[in-house]
């Protein structure tokens, strides 16, 4: 263990108190310290000439909390108000050219109780093209809040928008509170690189570290040195030539330092450039999986969380067809709207359990603590069933909750069970394996999950046959659906070789396999062993936010590991090698970063159920058609066939889930061929995620080195949060990094650090 994860397990006792982040390593201090080379001000506080407030806004001037302040007076308390309301105050521009700033600053002042922070949102650039920075704001104290805007159209600006929204009241707060705004600014400063995959002179290394035999990588974009060294302690432990490779994606100087094995503490030093501290370890990742239980810790509903929120929506109730109901708080919260979803609980539980498992023999307190937290989620599964199929599935909570249950509560009565084959495998999945993680501990807890896992399987069986599916996610995905009913029928098998659970994934392997191009197509770059949705190849299995391309490989993986006498088990093998030939051969483009591309996209097998299409962006089939030309941006295959390195997606844009997910296929079919070049592909998938990205940035909050902050709404920045992930902007296929914060790309998500937990389930020894 290094000294640094050893003090911040003696710090947070286990992770059971809060970590905190040195915010010197956070991008916002380097943003703080950026020079400012011109500035214009664009409204001082003292005069409501040009300012409009919405109806719910008493706006004034004030000299309470500054000379001369902006102030508006607005109350909390909307728990019946659908949709949560923004109020807000616009300040008139005039058509202001601002083309010669890119930065937009801000001092914020917020007089509240009971609040640990503030939601608010800013807007600005020409009409019909403002973009949003939506920080969370520290109560009673002045923010100096800014954002960058330089890839914003703003020639002529008309106005800023600048409020909060509304939270609803916590049981602990006060419904009424005071903003002061006394000066915004428009800044001219440096901009940060944010589109694209130039490095410049920026250096791109895992800032978790390397496995002590893995390959050990960094890129950077210009040439400033021949050589670059490894130090260690100061000392040089390696100096080596930098390797120039030509790319489709551009030129760039490679620093390959594999043979660096000895486990310490190091940094590169390229030229004047000098990387942070990193690990080379086979514990190398342990400071983001003990920063990853801190923000899950964190992310917990229902209970009183020290600086974060006290026991929250304990009036919140799902309701069955019948009339009943179960409490649904408990469990994680999904994301930064404090939503709650039964898939991404149910898969990051299992994850959660699987990593502990992982860890047991080399690092037992690792192993109970995150058995502990994995317990937080397996409760909330077996407190949100009701026996028959149905379940709590999307919990709509929104805002915060004083906890009294009204009859007049509409927010709380509109959360309707649902009966869903691939949400129920899902569960039945995690709870078999958490008979298996606490079967020695807690004998009685251990059975009621084997007990609920074993009617929620059969429960996912009947509604499959049946036709059966959610409607908020549309008709069952046939790879998607079997490929989970393999992983849950595993799980069962593992927990009572009952060989019917075998005879079950067979029959479930042989529709996975049918969703599969298993021959070459009649394509100018031919492609195979991708999956469809069906056995018809009708349409394409893709992924635009949630990803869950690991369920039928994983599922095949399994029954590889379980059932290898089976008659059908080169049938199976057979699948995980054709997909290793599917992301080997996908990877060509992505050189040298080696990112697993997307998704191979047929344009006229694209199921528009499958993306989300706000009504504000016309039609469905005018969607759709945004998504094509998004497809085409990506390298031809044939006519109307293109791969693309980052998924489509109209509004949902972020990619680390549908990234980590295809992650978690290619690391647990390396784990059953023993294949090291897809265990190091696993491998540069958490790097491009840890920093080894355009934007030497981990995207881990608190963990490694220029991290921005996250989109967290309701709560302040929490250590260990992943995001949704690294976007793409308009219809190119480059990745987009923005310094502003807003959703959903930079929201926190429970669903990704799941996914980031489940791949290194696989990866450590």
């Amino acid at each position: 263990m290094s000294k640094k994860v050893e003090n911040i397990l003696k710090k947070s006792l286990y992770v059971h108190k809060e970590v905190f982040d040195d915010e010197k390593n956070s991008a916002l201090y380097r943003w703080n310290n950026k020079e400012v080379y011109d500035k214009v001000l664009l409204y001082n506080g003292d005069t409501l000439d040009n300012v409009t407030a919405s109806s719910c806004v008493e706006l004034s001037l004030s000299n309470e909390v500054s000379d001369s302040s902006l102030k508006l007076s607005l109350s909390t308390d909307i728990e019946n108000v659908i949709p949560r309301p923004w109020p807000s105050v616009r300040i008139k521009l005039g058509g202001m050219d601002l083309t010669k700033y890119n930065r937009i600053a801000f001092n914020i002042y917020i007089k509240s109780t009971g609040y640990q922070n503030h939601y608010f949102q800013f807007s600005i650039g020409n009409v019909g093209a403002m973009e949003h920075h939506s920080p969370s704001l520290d109560p009673n104290k002045w923010n100096y809040c800014f954002f960058e805007f330089g890839d914003v159209e703003r020639d002529k600006c008309e106005e800023i928008v600048i409020g909060p929204w509304l939270m609803g009241t916590p049981p602990e707060g006060l419904p009424s509170y005071e903003i002061f705004i006394d000066s915004v600014y428009a800044e001219l400063v440096d901009a940060d690189y944010v589109e694209g995959w130039d490095l410049s002179n920026r250096i791109a290394y895992s800032h978790a570290g390397y496995f002590k035999d893995s390959k050990k990588i960094a890129l950077t974009g210009e040439k400033n040195s021949d050589k670059f060294e490894i130090l260690k302690d100061n000392n040089i432990v390696l100096s080596k030539d930098v390797e120039k490779v030509e790319t489709e994606l551009g030129a760039f100087y490679q620093m390959d330092f594999s043979e660096v094995a000895d486990e310490g503490t190091y940094v590169i030093k390229y030229g004047k450039e000098v990387t942070g501290e990193f690990l080379i370890s086979d514990n190398s990742y342990d400071e983001s999986i003990w920063k990853s239980v801190n923000f899950l810790r964190l992310l917990r509903c229902g209970e009183d969380i020290a600086g974060v929120h006290s026991a929250c929506h304990l009036n919140c109730r799902t309701m069955h067809p019948d009339g009943s109901s179960v409490p649904n708080f408990g469990g994680w919260h999904d994301a930064g709207d404090v939503s709650q979803f039964e898939i991404p609980t149910a898969e990051m539980a299992h994850a959660i359990i699987d990593l502990a498992f992982a860890v047991k023999d080399k690092d037992y307190l690792m192993y109970e603590r995150l058995l502990e937290e994995a317990r937080v989620g397996v409760n909330w599964l077996l407190r949100t069933r009701f026996g028959d199929g149905m379940r709590a599935l999307a919990i709509t909570y929104s805002i915060w909750r004083k906890n009294v249950l009204k009859r007049d509560n509409k927010t709380v009565y509109s959360n309707v069970a649902e009966n869903g084959p691939f949400e129920n495998f899902c569960a039945s999945a995690a709870l078999a394996k958490a008979y298996l993680a606490y079967k020695d501990e807690d004998k009685v807890f251990a059975d009621w999950c084997l007990r609920a896992a074993k009617e929620d399987f059969e429960f996912a069986k009947e509604g499959y046959e049946k036709g059966i599916y959610t409607k908020r996610w549309g008709p069952n995905i046939d790879s998607q659906v079997c490929g989970h009913g393999i992983i849950a029928a595993c799980e069962l098998y593992k927990c009572n070789k009952d060989s019917y659970y075998i005879d079950v994934a067979a029959t479930y392997a042989k529709v996975v396999l049918a969703c599969q191009q298993s021959t070459d197509p009649d394509w100018d770059i031919p492609l195979k062993g991708f999956f469809y949705e069906d056995k018809e190849h009708k349409w394409m299995l893709t992924y635009e936010h949630r990803g869950h391309e690991q369920s039928p490989v994983q599922g095949l993986a399994m029954l590889c590991e379980i059932a290898i006498n089976h008659k059908d088990y080169n049938n199976w093998i057979n699948g995980l090698k054709l997909y290793r030939e599917y992301v080997l051969d996908s990877m060509k483009l992505t050189k040298p970063y080696g990112l697993v591309p997307g998704h191979v996209y047929i344009l006229d097998k694209l199921n528009s159920d499958r993306f989300t299409i706000p009504s504000s962006y016309g039609t469905i089939p005018e969607g759709m058609e945004i998504l094509r030309n998004q497809a085409r941006s990506g390298k031809k295959l044939a006519d109307n066939v293109y791969l693309r390195i980052f998924p489509v997606a109209v509004q949902r844009r972020g990619y680390h889930a549908t990234l980590l997910s295809k992650t978690k296929a290619i690391s647990i079919i390396a784990k059953i061929l023993n294949d090291k070049e897809l265990k190091q592909i696993a491998i540069n998938q958490l790097e491009w995620v840890m920093g080894k990205n355009p934007f030497a940035s981990s995207t881990m909050y608190g963990c490694g080195y220029n991290y921005h902050p996250l989109y967290v709404a309701f709560s302040r920045q929490m250590v260990g949060a992943l995001p949704v992930g690294i976007m793409t902007k308009g219809d190119n296929d480059a990745p987009y990094w923005p310094v502003r914060d807003h959703a959903v790309f930079k929201e926190i998500w429970g669903h990704t650090t799941g996914k980031y937990l489940w791949v290194l389930a696989d990866l450590i020894k």
